[in-house]
């Protein structure tokens, strides 16, 4: 006999009836917000691959069609073969890795450092790294452009890649800082007092337990460069030095929009960051997990 045979006036069977109707109405509205949600997110990315499959005389059509009337890659072939697109997407994925290598190593030193190391006012000092972050990078880039030009590191992959490691860097050691508090300071001890070198117990236990850390690190990094406009726009004045960004506003003349080669650039855009996360999305939800 349970509690609520006791009271009285008390049915158990409508009380579990209520019950399951109130779970069952916010399972219902669960599913309403994640499904509209979900629309809200997807139907741009819908759209741009529907118009960019569409002939050219239905971009500028005025009737919408939610589907293409004729499916074509007329517009991805004028794309490929009539720009330069093709240079703009190698020099993005030149930058985006040199980003990627450049941030991983410089956070992932700064964040065990700063984890491992006796410093004076080291954890102001990490906790100062998140503050530069919020800095817009139109702050930084106009200095950046007159001392990149003084040193002749415009138009260079080295000068775009250093500048874009700028606005990645501090937010990575502040990431990689709050990862490696997670590693136990015990098992390298224990390495060290079986003759283990600090660099040894580094790369033989702190770094394999880091992955998730650095794997949110890069996908962080390779995100940021690759969407970056303000920088690429400024550092690189070369139309052959241009990266996506940048490149795919010169389709658009002082009269007209080629609308059908900026959504299938788009289109192409998206591909790799929605690749790099599908495939490596628990590793970067577990990182910020642990950061946050």
């Amino acid at each position: 006999m349970s509690l609520v045979d006791y009271i009285p006036g008390l049915n158990p069977d409508d009380e579990a009836t209520k019950w399951n109707r109130r779970r069952s109405a916010k399972r219902a509205a669960n599913y309403v917000i994640l499904i509209s949600m979900s629309i809200m997110y997807f139907f741009p990315i819908f759209w741009m691959a529907k118009a960019a499959l569409q002939p050219r005389n239905e971009l500028y059509d005025q009737t919408v069609y939610y589907l293409p009337q004729e499916i074509t890659f007329e517009n991805f072939r004028a794309l490929l073969v009539d720009s330069q697109f093709l240079t703009f997407y190698a020099n993005s994925i030149i930058v985006a890795l040199g980003v990627v290598a450049v941030t991983i190593v410089t956070s992932t030193l700064a964040g065990y450092a700063l984890t491992r190391v006796e410093l004076p006012g080291k954890k102001r000092i990490a906790q100062t790294t998140i503050f530069s972050y919020m800095y817009p990078p139109i702050l930084l880039v106009m200095p950046m452009f007159l001392l990149w030009y003084a040193v002749g590191m415009t138009n260079t992959y080295v000068g775009l890649i250093l500048a874009q490691s700028a606005l990645t860097v501090p937010f990575s050691i502040w990431l990689m800082w709050q990862f490696f508090q997670t590693v136990p300071i015990s098992l390298e001890e224990s390495a060290w007092m079986y003759g283990a070198s600090r660099l040894r117990s580094f790369f033989g236990i702190a770094l394999p337990m880091a992955k998730p850390g650095l794997i949110a690190v890069a996908i962080f990094a390779f995100a940021v460069s690759w969407n970056d406009f303000t920088m690429a726009n400024i550092l690189m004045q070369e139309p052959s030095m241009r990266t996506l960004p940048v490149g795919v506003l010169f389709f658009t003349e002082s009269n007209a929009v080629d609308w059908g080669a900026i959504l299938s650039a788009s289109a192409l855009i998206a591909v790799p960051p929605l690749l790099l996360v599908y495939f490596l999305q628990r590793y970067l939800l577990r990182g910020f997990r642990v950061a946050s």
